[in-house]
């Protein structure tokens, strides 16, 4: 590793303030490396140094960011926990990563006793605590971070980051003439998705201001834009269906974020929308920034546009490898694609993880040796549109890629077979006006099963394993699946659904009716009882935003997305609306805890725009 590549740790607090928007906490440079410092010094006296991995309760604070700069000062890799996901996935998690420290605020690591890990609690470590900051490790074989992603046997697999392909994605912000310059940037992604290091670290390195938004924030593209304007934010990453979002609002009234010059996306096939092209037009100067790379790799690819959004393509390249990525298009065999065919993307060069921790079996299969040299299956089909620009033309297998998460279908599907009530399992991405959907087809052992009890069971069943954003939203009862002519399970038929685009609302129909065809057509159902819990009924945080802009489309502009989550039926966002508009202001009925504790546990989904998914590009 050359000298820049080595300093990238060390530039991390250079010049930089941290700030966490929405509360008190105000954490310039000199505090986030007193912090630092004090935290090596209590985890290096707990045993941390080199090769070891500490798993960290990942929250959006300064502290938190200063714990995983002293993780990576003493040599050590983090990984980050979502507190939201359910025990058992957790639990698997560290079984995997077999860290020896857990630390964590004091009152969420509780829910992680049992695991017979130490742990530390961040606020036992006084703030004026002294230590001494470690000379940074620069051995590029090193590991930064373990990172989970969906597996397809059922079970979660960790990406074991070195820290050499890091350094180089760093080096390569730093080298560009545009994303090398200090800016506000926004740290939207959760830290279980590696997009978040390189919000934080590019940040760092060029010298800019890394703001933290708040939860609620996050949430409501409404109150996002608001913070992006309040704070003068210049640069932001976010997934292409958080864009989405966030263009949706500006065209729905939402204040333009006018200071920002550079928004990255990735984590799905990003798609020029009529929103996207209106939000970058009122962005004088925006350039709009394509990028590509399974979690394995990080970042290896790169697309600008700019100019006129009149102009841009729809469906925009993931563009050309960064200079310390090696690419290859290959066919069934692994030979080499001749022209512009398309194949499997092969990866290679300074970008590869070390593998999967702990699972060689695994590694050995993605990880493979050719002409001498180590690539990375993607798995991915592209095609050379010349130039070295790649297109992206979809999988090769049956992964999904929805909402920025890399989700394999057989994962949720050896959960739902595990279930005794079920014989047969598969799980589609369907279209709906709110978006895709994940959908379960589920043939049961019973041929009297009752549809809606079995959809509770199931669902209920997947919350106690699955991450949240692994939990289908909807279950549909099968006799039998459908078969292709070949005999195979026809997963297209069973992921067919609405490409409309319109939405239709009664303009004189009772608010109640018009709430109810709303939530139909996005969550694609047929008929909704008016107090039905709407997220057990496949609701989401996605759909969440997609109903607040339409609400707000129509004139209820006071309520927010944490309304409609505390009102989770529509029988009682249409009390709370009418309260909203009445001049007399009738009080609201409490939130009943029984029907908000499905909303609670989708809370935090959105604050997984990403995921990338931590997962793919």
């Amino acid at each position: 590793m050359d000298a820049a590549s080595a300093s990238v740790l060390a530039l991390a607090c250079a010049s930089t303030t941290a700030r966490l928007i929405g509360t008190a906490v105000d954490c310039d440079n000199a505090a986030l490396r007193g912090r630092q410092r004090a935290l090596a010094g209590a985890m290096s006296a707990a045993g941390v140094g080199p090769g070891s991995v500490v798993a960290i309760v990942a929250e959006r604070t300064p502290d938190t960011i200063a714990a995983i700069l002293a993780i990576l000062g003493l040599g050590a890799a983090y990984l980050p926990l979502d507190p939201q996901y359910p025990r058992e996935r957790l639990a698997m998690m560290l079984a995997d990563a077999r860290p020896m420290l857990l630390l964590g605020r004091a009152d969420l690591l509780p829910g992680f006793a049992g695991n017979g890990i130490a742990m530390l609690s961040l606020d036992a470590v006084p703030a004026d605590a002294v230590g001494d900051l470690p000379p940074v490790m620069e051995d590029p074989d090193a590991l930064a971070y373990v990172l989970f992603t969906s597996g397809s046997t059922g079970r979660p697999k960790g990406v074991a980051m070195r820290r050499g392909p890091l350094a180089r994605l760093i080096d390569w912000h730093v080298a560009h003439p545009r994303l090398g310059t200090p800016a506000r940037t926004l740290q939207f992604a959760p830290l279980g998705f590696d997009v978040s290091f390189q919000e934080i670290f590019s940040t760092f390195a060029t010298g800019g201001t890394l703001v933290l938004p708040s939860d609620a924030q996050r949430r409501d593209p409404y109150e996002l834009l608001a913070l992006l304007e309040r704070e003068r934010v210049e640069r932001i990453f976010l997934p292409y269906v958080a864009l989405q979002a966030l263009a949706e609002a500006v065209a729905a009234g939402g204040v333009v974020p006018r200071m920002l010059r550079d928004v990255i996306t990735a984590g799905e096939q990003l798609r020029i929308t009529r929103a996207i092209r209106a939000l970058c037009s009122a962005l004088p100067g925006c350039v709009l920034h394509n990028h590509y790379g399974p979690t394995e790799t990080h970042v290896v690819s790169s697309h600008e546009l700019s100019g006129d959004p009149a102009n841009w393509p729809e469906l925009p390249p993931i563009g050309r490898a960064l200079p310390h990525v090696r690419v290859r298009v290959v066919d069934a065999h692994l030979d080499d694609v001749t022209g512009d065919a398309e194949g499997e993307l092969l990866l290679g060069g300074d970008c590869l993880a070390a593998g999967y921790i702990h699972r060689p079996e695994l590694t050995a299969e993605r990880f493979i040796e050719r002409g001498g040299e180590r690539w990375y299956r993607t798995g991915d089909r592209v095609r050379n549109a010349g130039d070295g620009v790649l297109d992206y033309r979809g999988r090769l297998d049956e992964q999904i890629k929805l909402d920025g998460y890399r989700i394999e279908p057989a994962e949720i599907e050896v959960v739902l077979c595990r279930h005794p009530a079920i014989a047969e399992a598969i799980v589609v991405a369907m279209n709906a006006m709110g978006g895709k959907r994940l959908v379960a087809h589920v043939v049961a052992q019973d041929a009297q099963a009752d549809e809606v009890s079995l959809a509770t069971l199931l669902r209920e069943h997947c919350e106690a394993t699955l991450a949240p954003y692994l939990v289908p939203q909807a279950f549909v009862l099968h006799v039998a699946l459908p078969l292709t002519a070949s005999g195979k399970i026809d997963r297209r038929e069973l992921a067919r659904g609405s490409d409309e685009t319109t939405m239709t609302w009664p303009a004189h129909a009772p608010l109640e009716q018009q709430l109810a065809g709303l939530w139909q057509q996005l969550l694609g159902l047929d008929a909704l009882d008016i107090d039905a819990n709407l997220f057990d009924v496949g609701a989401r945080s996605l759909t969440v935003v997609h109903a607040l802009t339409e609400l707000r489309r129509h004139g209820y502009r006071s309520v927010s997305v944490v309304q409609i989550y505390e009102h989770p039926s529509v029988a009682k966002l249409a009390a709370l609306l009418r309260a909203q508009t009445s001049s007399a202001a009738p009080e609201i009925t409490a939130p009943d805890t029984a029907l908000t504790s499905r909303a609670e546990n989708q809370r935090s989904a959105l604050s997984h725009f990403a995921r990338r998914g931590g997962d793919t590009r």
